[in-house]
């Protein structure tokens, strides 16, 4: 299956709309990209004089939560219930161009640009989708969550503190490497609760999910950020920067002194197993000098970063 950058899988199929057997050239054109790890669903493309159909879904699945980044012109489907398409989830579009539409017996439910829609799986849903849209999909195991009584869908604008703190997250999980699968998990099925229980922002029930997806996210920019600050991981996860620190209150270190913290486990560990200097190392993780990487390395674990690095010999 092909992979992007960060080892997700990627589907990229395009067929015409026009051929005979569209619908057979998608499905195996899927098959030999995604096999079992993506299952498609059932949905059949319309008939059309003009154009091609084109579907790119990129996934990340972190444990039992999966995110993808979803790209699709016009087609019709179904999806659970009975047909048996991720029964057990429950799955949540946010749609950022174009729209869905997800219909059951009782419900009729536009998802536009700039909403979201939170559907049981456990149902048979049909959907609709527009040429041109994309969103961002979030699956869930049903069993992991708290939902309203003989609810079975919720919509909801996309500018909603909780929302928009769901979404900058499972955005950064599409971006994530080695970070806390676990710790990652737990964090999005928190902030989902927090937007299923229209939770806001500085909510204090809140402060535990949001350190995990500020945690998550200096993880991801630990490396490739010299600026990474405060104000910058506030406004990556959509939150005030005072919120952030109320999130940080209760974990005895600031956000700041987090990444430091970060930085230095990242030092020590390379200073043990590469042969760079002190002064290369230092740069690499955006200590302003050797002399600054010094002191907090010595204050940090209690042994100068010289010897440190000269350990890895003996």
């Amino acid at each position: 299956m092909p992979l992007d950058t960060h080892g997700h899988p990627v589907i990229d199929i395009t067929v015409p709309y026009y051929h005979d057997k569209a619908n057979h050239l998608l499905a195996e054109q899927w098959l030999a990209q995604a096999g079992d790890l993506v299952p498609i669903p059932p949905f059949a493309l319309p008939r059309l004089d003009r154009r091609s159909y084109s579907v790119r879904i990129r996934r990340a699945a972190v444990l039992d939560v999966v995110i993808e980044n979803q790209y699709s012109d016009a087609t019709l489907g179904s999806t659970g219930g009975s047909h048996g398409h991720i029964a057990d989830r429950v799955v949540t579009h946010f749609t950022l161009r174009g729209s869905w539409r997800f219909r059951t017996e009782r419900e009729d439910i536009p998802v536009g640009p700039g909403r979201l829609c939170v559907r049981k799986n456990d149902l048979p849903w049909d959907f609709e989708v527009e040429h041109g849209t994309h969103a961002i999909m979030l699956s869930l195991p049903i069993r992991e969550l708290r939902l309203p009584a003989r609810t079975t869908a919720l919509g909801a604008d996309m500018s909603s503190p909780p929302a928009r703190l769901l979404l900058a997250h499972v955005r950064t999980c599409l971006e994530l490497g080695g970070s806390d699968a676990a710790t990652t998990r737990n964090a999005t099925i928190e902030l989902f609760q927090g937007l299923v229980d229209g939770q806001v922002g500085d909510d204090p029930q809140l402060h535990p999910a949001l350190v995990r997806a500020a945690k998550g996210l200096i993880e991801t920019r630990l490396l490739v950020d010299p600026g990474l600050s405060p104000k910058t991981i506030a406004a990556a996860l959509n939150v005030s920067l005072r919120t952030l620190h109320r999130a940080f209150s209760g974990e005895q270190i600031s956000v700041m002194g987090y990444v430091r913290e970060r930085r230095l486990e990242r030092a020590r560990s390379e200073l043990m197993s590469t042969t760079w200097t002190v002064s290369e190392i230092a740069a690499r993780w955006n200590f302003a000098d050797s002399s600054h990487f010094t002191k907090a390395f010595k204050r940090t674990f209690g042994v100068n970063p010289a010897r440190q690095g000269a350990s890895r010999g003996e």
